[in-house]
């Protein structure tokens, strides 16, 4: 009996560690939604890259410069839906939980979130202004890894290989610049449905029962 009721003291002391120093309001409900704005947001952007393609010199014609503002808005209108979708999950997960969406956790997780990846989105920006398309998608692909790599310290550690996922993906598409979009749909849209889907049946489901 004495030992059932350490068992369970120790196991009361973990959840508080956790909830004190980790970030647990993560939804696997919001990385499907994620992943379907991916994956929306390269069909349009396909649309747009289409007709410049078909120019001789593919990559370097300057008429890529012609198509940025609207890369660039399809990009925003996806990561605004993203974030948003996130903030949503997170903060009704965390009245669920009974705690704070607002703490510490959650401002080590985004900031090591957001950092590596503000810097990925303006490298990407001058690369996509440059010219320099052929290589936009690994670099995203990359700096969204390193990311998710970064944040998993402060939130749920399998949220690590989805981070490693998206590396070994972008370092292919480095290989492969003439399926950059095919490859960025792939890592940010199938990968988030497929990592969604995981973290729903196996980690959330499993926490609640």
């Amino acid at each position: 009996m004495k030992n059932n009721e350490a068992v369970e003291a120790v196991k009361e002391i973990r959840v508080m560690m956790e909830k004190s120093s980790r970030f647990l309001s993560f939804s696997g409900t919001s990385a499907i939604l994620i992943g379907l704005y991916a994956l929306a947001g390269a069909f349009v952007a396909r649309g747009i890259i289409s007709p410049v393609k078909e120019i001789p010199g593919e990559y370097s014609t300057p008429g890529w410069i012609t198509i940025a503002p609207h890369i660039i808005l399809v990009a925003l209108i996806v990561f605004v839906l993203s974030l948003s979708t996130i903030l949503f999950f997170s903060a009704r997960k965390a009245k669920k939980m009974n705690h704070s969406f607002i703490n510490g956790p959650a401002y080590r997780t985004f900031l090591n979130f957001f950092l590596p990846l503000t810097v990925g989105g303006i490298f990407c920006v001058a690369l996509l202004v440059g010219g320099d398309v052929g290589i936009i998608a690994p670099v995203m692909l990359l700096f969204y890894g390193l990311s998710l790599i970064n944040a998993s310290k402060y939130t749920y550690g399998n949220i690590f290989w989805l981070g490693c996922s998206e590396l070994l993906l972008g370092l292919i598409c480095a290989f492969f610049p003439g399926k950059g979009l095919l490859l960025w749909a792939i890592g940010f849209g199938v990968l988030h449905i497929v990592y969604g889907i995981y973290f729903y049946f196996r980690v959330e489901r499993y926490s609640a029962a």
